[in-house]
């Protein structure tokens, strides 16, 4: 059972956000001003509905109850947006087999970072499934446009954040669900949870 919690806090911000950040700052350094910012407005919104659908939930009691819906697992979509990203920034310059198996990896692993948030007990399975597609989606928005634009990789700094995220501890330092639980509670007007 450890290895599914080690499994799922891959999808934690301590490791998706410092992707994310990487994954910035590797394109702007790599002068991709366009790609950077594509980027960014592609996560960010992912990342914007995953909330969203959170706290609608949280605060209002909006999901689907048939299919134990409230809200899209942010884990699984920071791990469905990120992972394929960072590893297709990484062999980008490689033939093009290696581009895509990189990204079915960076999907496999997303995949797997939604069926252990299932297998926690974080997530009902339509919440990881659902939040995987969200972020796979993401990544393939910015995945179609990055083809245009080749050579954007300082390839040191995105594969040092690579392996330090996932060689760090787990603990997930940012307890991004309590946030969320205390913007649908003030922005609802509840003093609990629905």
């Amino acid at each position: 059972m450890l290895w599914w919690f080690h499994l799922s806090a891959l999808g934690g911000l301590n490791v998706t956000a410092l992707l994310a950040v990487g994954v910035t700052a590797w394109l702007v350094a790599a002068r991709c001003w366009r790609l950077a910012l594509v980027w960014c407005l592609v996560f960010g919104g992912a990342m914007l509905v995953a909330a969203a659908s959170q706290m609608a939930f949280i605060g209002w009691g909006i999901g689907i109850r048939a299919l134990s819906f409230t809200g899209f697992s942010g884990h699984a979509a920071r791990a469905g947006a990120v992972f394929p990203v960072a590893l297709f920034l990484l062999v980008e310059r490689q033939p093009r087999p290696m581009r895509v198996a990189a990204v079915a990896v960076g999907g496999l692993l997303a995949a797997a970072v939604a069926l252990a948030r299932v297998q926690v007990g974080a997530h009902a399975p339509s919440e990881a499934l659902s939040g995987c597609m969200l972020g796979l989606g993401a990544a393939a928005l910015f995945l179609a446009r990055a083809r245009a634009a080749q050579d954007c990789s300082p390839r040191p700094l995105l594969l040092g954040l690579l392996a330090a995220t996932i060689l760090l501890p787990r603990a997930d330092l940012a307890y991004s669900h309590q946030w969320l639980t205390a913007a649908a509670l003030a922005l609802s007007g509840r003093d609990r949870v629905y």
